[in-house]
């Protein structure tokens, strides 16, 4: 039998403490100390999964503001921007999509870009001042502001010369001359930007809003990065045979009105299948001139990302006339489904369904019905349609929508002078509906976790002439059958989207008159872990990052009931400092 001496344990001890040393350092070498978000939504699917761990459910209670910035210019629909950060340097938009930079780990500023008076001139008869951010690539910071893409040096700020005219590119108006050559300010035919760009090797993609402006339909743009010169484009309305889709979409619109359609948000990109995804919005104009379902409008629609070829489309709702359009961007992940790996694509609408599909043939996973709707007493003219689809679950139940589509909690004044319908019951006077106006979805992107294989879903429930203020319904489900799986209820708008990290939590804020909270609940089980007091309504999506081995957490705060008063203010949180 082998006897240890004292000595001898004393020295393997030394020897294995050093050995754990080293390996503790080389670990600490391989964590980088650094780590961007170069992209509205994190990555090209729009999953906003970080990998990111040192705030975690047990330590997130300690989560305190770091720094705040203010730009100044509150005249918008609220702050809606993403913060954007690369090598130590935040990027955020005002209202207008003038850009900050600045030093992310203190919030002092490093350069600004107005853009006001470079939107240009022309009627803007319902503009509406709103941005959502801008995207990064090659040193490059890339903004759409008004009808206009902007390139900015990353470092100083300053206009990139060959991208269009000193940094500036009309990409709108110049795919519109294509066909109205006399139009001489996309403003002015209501096409206008809210949404950060999506990079993908070189080129730029985005689209246009405004359905309520009355445009013959929004447009998809593939941007050539360098030049800002337009490579291909296509109309989520087709007008005539001279827009790809037409021998589709053209019987679908009976009457003479083409009109709506715009984008509202980000495009999704998958480079092994060369596609592009991207969410389509609401038809515009009187009911009685677009008999039929109105295709490509409340739509996600999947695009060739060389050459712009539509490949499929998946319609949301029929002939809308409830404002049910597909606000928020598509979201990519992957999942085994009986043994089967499933490229999917999902995207939640106003409509307040979410829809999960097979992103190589546009295919639903999960059953989706046609169900019969009401048509009954329509009004003078409308043609509404006679059924909507209606997404099931893998075991063929009723999907769980992701706002209430029953008017809950309608104070008695209103049920009094009004009379409560089901969803999809045509538009008429004096009657509740829900979801409202408002979504639904509106807006908010999705999260993914591959860790928990749970999708994070955003809405809100506010149901037409209601008489009520908004609800925030946070849910988590199971893509793989459609299964709820925990919900939170709050005050306020759900209108801003969601981060979930590596460390275990889901990060998303509330909008509401009083005050905007900013939340940090467990991803698995929905756990309210951490929440903070922004001060006004948080209608942004966050971003997190690491800086010199700190992790960080963004949002923009400022808004308040629907986002009708704007604000100005970034908060940047982080763990308290090791003394």
């Amino acid at each position: 039998m082998r006897t240890w001496h004292g000595a001898a344990i004393a020295a393997v001890c030394i020897a294995g403490a050093l050995w754990v040393g080293a390996a503790q350092g080389l670990l600490a070498q391989a964590k980088p100390r650094s780590v961007d978000w170069a992209l509205h939504n994190l990555d090209l699917g729009g999953t906003r999964f970080s990998p990111l761990d040192q705030i975690t459910r047990s330590n997130v209670k300690s989560l305190v503001p770091r720094w705040l910035f203010q730009h100044g210019v509150i005249d918008g629909v609220s702050n809606q921007t993403t913060p954007i950060i690369v090598d130590g340097t935040m990027y955020v938009t005002d209202s207008r999509g003038s850009v900050y930079a600045v030093d992310a780990g203190d919030g002092h500023l490093l350069w600004s870009y107005d853009v006001t008076a470079k939107l240009g001139g022309g009627a803007r008869e319902g503009y509406v001042f709103r941005n959502r951010g801008v995207t990064y690539a090659e040193g490059v910071i890339y903004a759409a502001g008004g009808s206009f893409i902007f390139a900015l040096d990353a470092k100083t700020g300053k206009p990139i010369p060959g991208f269009g005219k000193d940094g500036q590119a009309s990409v709108i108006l110049d795919v519109l001359n294509q066909r109205y050559d006399d139009v001489k300010s996309a403003i002015a035919m209501g096409y206008w930007f809210t949404t950060a760009p999506q990079y993908y090797k070189g080129v730029l993609y985005i689209g246009s809003t405004r359905s309520e402006s009355h445009i013959p339909g929004g447009h998809v743009l593939a941007v050539d990065a360098k030049t800002g010169k337009v490579i291909w484009h296509f109309n989520t309305i087709p007008q005539d045979a001279k827009d790809q889709g037409w021998d589709v979409a053209g019987p679908t619109w009976v009457g003479g009105e083409r009109n709506g359609g715009g984008i509202w948000e980000t495009a999704a990109i998958d480079p092994e299948l060369g596609m592009l995804y991207m969410a389509v919005g609401n038809p515009f104009g009187d009911s009685t001139k677009r008999a039929g379902t109105n295709l490509f409008t409340n739509s996600i629609i999947a695009l060739t990302l060389d050459t712009g070829t539509l490949k499929w489309y998946f319609q949301q709702t029929h002939h809308d006339v409830w404002d049910y359009d597909s606000g928020a961007p598509p979201i990519l992940f992957e999942m085994q489904v009986n043994g089967r790996r499933v490229k999917a694509v999902a995207e939640a609408s106003k409509n307040g369904f979410l829809y999960i599909l097979d992103r190589e043939t546009g295919k639903p996973v999960h059953p989706v019905k046609e169900m019969p709707v009401p048509t009954d007493n329509p009004g003078a003219g409308q043609a509404p349609w006679p059924t909507q689809p209606i997404p099931f679950t893998a075991s063929g139940k009723p999907m769980e929508p992701v706002c209430p589509v029953v008017p809950l909690d309608i104070p008695l004044a209103q049920l009094e002078k009004n009379t409560v319908v089901p969803i999809f019951t045509p538009m008429r006077p004096n009657q509740i509906i829900a979801p409202g106006t408002g979504g639904g979805t509106n807006y908010s992107p999705l999260s993914y976790s591959p860790q928990t294989g749970l999708l994070y879903v955003n809405a809100i429930d506010q149901p037409y002439n209601s008489g009520r203020g908004a609800k925030m319904y946070f849910s988590a489900y199971d893509p793989t059958t459609g299964e709820l799986k925990w919900r939170k209820i709050y005050e306020g708008f759900g209108q801003a989207g969601s981060v979930v990290t590596a460390g275990g939590l889901v990060f998303v804020g509330t909008g509401s008159n009083l005050a905007g909270y900013f939340f940090a609940l467990d991803a698995k089980t929905g756990e309210e872990l951490w929440k903070f007091n922004t001060g006004s309504g948080v209608f942004s999506s966050p971003s997190t990052y690491m800086l010199n081995g700190e992790q960080f957490v963004a949002v923009a705060s400022g808004g308040g009931e629907r986002g009708r008063r704007g604000g100005d203010l970034i908060l940047s949180f982080a763990l308290p400092r090791r003394q």
